[in-house]
């Protein structure tokens, strides 16, 4: 069918493809004629006596554009992970353990959160008590029991949960050189302490914001997770005083003993 339709276009009753040469066209006579390639696509070859021959394809097979699939930037943070945590604590890279730390805390308060970027301090509910001691044993187990969510509470409750004191305690505000005893936050990040030394305050890491209040974090430090923990450091505790207290009072009555005269007589009723 091809053939014929191609047929027709030259026959003299239609508009042909062959130059009539009339006068008001003086470029020499020329043809096109069809051909068909091994693919199947249909071609017209340009014949003239003066000019080179010139194809023009019309290809009915064309191949769509294969779609670019857009790669990650190369700068993009990892995806936060309980391993990536711990990689990081076990190499000792508090700073970015610290961030891993608050981008965890964000994957795991929600979807909220999540698209908000932050935590909610009414959000840490949410936080399951198994993900958070998980995120708390690996500060304690890679800094020497010295970091932790644990080791804040513990110092908080020491400071009456004051949080100017237990700032304080804990290195997040720095004394300033005036006349009166004053102190500020430190500006974050370059006044922090990442680097775990001798010098370095207990429970100084992780970190967490709270410029904007404290109810974020002191929901972290009452979360039930450390609730037993921290009525077990109670107990300690207790047992500490009790133990202190008993020395002293032997201590205070070492100078109201009986002489030893008086211990080693015993009286003799026997007349």
């Amino acid at each position: 069918m091809a053939n014929a339709s191609l047929q027709s276009f030259l026959l003299p009753q239609h508009h042909s493809f062959v130059s009539t040469g009339s006068s008001h066209d003086s470029s020499p006579p020329a043809l096109f004629k069809p051909s068909t390639n091994n693919s199947g696509n249909i071609s017209f070859r340009l014949y003239s006596n003066t000019s080179p021959s010139v194809t023009t394809t019309s290809t009915a097979n064309s191949s769509a554009p294969t779609p670019v699939t857009p790669s990650a930037p190369a700068d993009s943070p990892p995806t936060p992970s309980i391993d990536l945590l711990s990689s990081q604590l076990a190499a000792r890279d508090y700073r970015q353990a610290d961030e891993t730390t608050r981008a965890l805390l964000i994957e795991l308060a929600g979807e909220s959160a999540r698209r908000r970027g932050y935590v909610f301090f009414s959000e840490v509910q949410f936080i399951s008590t198994e993900d958070l001691r998980t995120i708390d044993k690996l500060w304690k187990e890679h800094s020497n029991g010295k970091f932790g969510y644990s080791v804040q509470r513990r110092l908080w409750e020491k400071s009456r949960r004051d949080f100017t004191r237990f700032f304080i305690k804990i290195g997040w505000m720095k004394k300033l050189d005036t006349e009166i005893e004053q102190y500020n936050y430190r500006a974050f990040p370059d006044e922090f302490m990442w680097e775990m030394k001798d010098d370095t305050p207990e429970g100084h890491l992780p970190l967490t914001n709270a410029l904007r209040g404290t109810q974020l974090l002191g929901n972290i430090l009452t979360h039930p997770a450390f609730e037993e923990e921290s009525q077990e450091d109670q107990a300690t505790a207790e047992s500490a005083i009790a133990a202190a207290a008993t020395a002293q009072s032997k201590d205070d009555n070492k100078g109201r003993e009986r002489p030893k005269f008086m211990r080693d007589f015993k009286p003799d009723y026997s007349f």
